[in-house]
């Protein structure tokens, strides 16, 4: 379960700002939030929405998400010593470009609630600390790792609940890499549950899409799997009656431009690649008529590169963080997408999937979402420094129509567009 999300110095992100999923009222009971059983954080909404004008900093919101995601899981195992660690500092202002880049991170794994951040540049990591109030228990300090650029000496400090190998934690620890990811490569049982959390709990789907396979793969050979993607796809007005998945084996030739190929052996090599059709039957005809996905609309390539990993996150509790994710589909398709996960369940009353996505579509905010749950994203003009605001700080009335006063401009996060004659 996420409860917040914040970033200082990330790209267009100068001061620190901060995405919670924590409701800002108490409240005993409302559809849009669920229980997590933590006396921390009673409640956390399923669902956030940022809203706001192109360039105002949406994606590089999820973009930051991303990074920390794939730094956690793979900053000891997959990087190569000395590869620069990706830097994207606020450019605008000369006492930021040579700062670090502060990333925060809370949610709650197996009644734990975890507070995780670490700050880096493009050579090392220069603070990471873990905080940890375990279930009926008092905060804990689990780690603290400092950098001194004075110094140049780096000091560590675990907490005394902690228990292991600290000294080859420390001692495995490149200057370059996340503590906490090497030591749960070192089977660390304090520090792994944290790594586990980004692995198995986030997903996070940046602009670029998800490619189909990870549906493809999830329905060959299953049945029901495949009826529950086919139900998504009709219920969203798609007409597919059923659904063939192949696997084939493509020349990497074709799958890479030639100037790349050039020098190389490349091209000689095969690879495996999952690929499906969808079938429709007309009415009135008996047979069934077969369209490999590529020639079907855009709107129902996406859906269906969707569908399996949105079941996967109903079915298992995740978190999902999706960039543009009304991209190519129909305002009430959106809507629907959000109100599957952002509704209380009628099947399961503990479901507790998270949503966080970046939207334009504004449908979602007439019935999908709670006044809560939408939050804007705005640019300063003057220092193109971008601000994290929700709605709620502009005190709508219950019954207020959002989507009119977004467009409208009361709450910013819209462009101002010049008139030209």
């Amino acid at each position: 379960m996420l409860i917040s999300f914040a970033v200082t110095n990330y790209a267009c992100f100068k001061e620190r700002q901060e995405l919670t999923l924590a409701p800002p009222r108490k409240t005993d009971d409302d559809e849009f939030s669920f229980h997590t059983g933590v006396r921390r954080v009673p409640r956390l909404h399923r669902a956030a929405a940022l809203y706001g004008a192109n360039a105002s900093g949406k994606s590089r919101l999820i973009r930051a998400l991303a990074f920390v995601d794939s730094f956690v899981i793979g900053s000891s195992a997959r990087r190569q010593t000395g590869e620069p660690i990706p830097h994207e500092p606020f450019r605008f202002d000369a006492n930021t470009r040579s700062r670090p880049t502060t990333f925060e991170i809370s949610f709650v794994e197996a009644g734990s609630v975890y507070e995780y951040g670490f700050a880096v540049d493009g050579e090392r990591v220069h603070e990471e600390w873990l905080l940890q109030w375990p279930a009926g228990g008092r905060q804990r300090v689990l780690l603290d790792r400092e950098y001194d650029p004075a110094t140049g000496e780096e000091s560590w400090s675990f907490g005394d609940s902690v228990r292991g190998e600290k000294r080859a934690w420390q001692a495995s620890t490149r200057q370059d890499t996340l503590l906490v990811s090497t030591a749960a490569q070192l089977n660390s049982e304090v520090f792994t549950p944290v790594v586990e959390w980004f692995q198995q709990r986030l997903r996070v789907v940046t602009a670029g899409g998800l490619p189909p396979a990870v549906t493809i793969e999830m329905i060959d050979g299953d049945e029901r799997a495949t009826e529950r993607v086919l139900r998504m796809l009709r219920d969203a007005d798609i007409a597919a009656s059923s659904v063939r998945t192949r696997k084939e084996t493509v020349r990497v030739a074709d799958l890479l431009p030639p100037d790349f190929l050039k020098d190389t052996d490349a091209g000689r090599r095969t690879v495996p690649l999952w690929a499906a059709d969808l079938g429709h039957r007309p009415e009135g005809c008996t047979e069934t008529y077969f369209l490999d996905l590529d020639e079907e609309s855009e709107g129902t390539q996406r859906l269906f590169a969707l569908a399996g990993p949105w079941l996967d996150v109903l079915d298992n509790d995740l978190v999902v963080v999706v960039d543009e994710l009304d991209a190519s589909m129909h305002p009430h398709l959106t809507a629907a997408v959000v109100r599957r996960i952002n509704s209380a369940p009628l099947d399961r009353e503990s479901r507790c999937a998270q949503l966080v996505a970046t939207l334009h579509d504004t449908s979602p905010m007439k019935s999908a979402l709670d006044r809560d749950q939408i939050w804007l994203v705005d640019k300063d003009p003057a220092t193109e420094a971008s601000s994290l605001t929700p709605a709620s700080d502009f005190k709508p009335r219950r019954r207020e129509s959002l989507d009119r006063g977004y467009l409208g401009g009361r709450y910013g996060g819209v462009p101002v567009i010049a008139e030209y004659g």
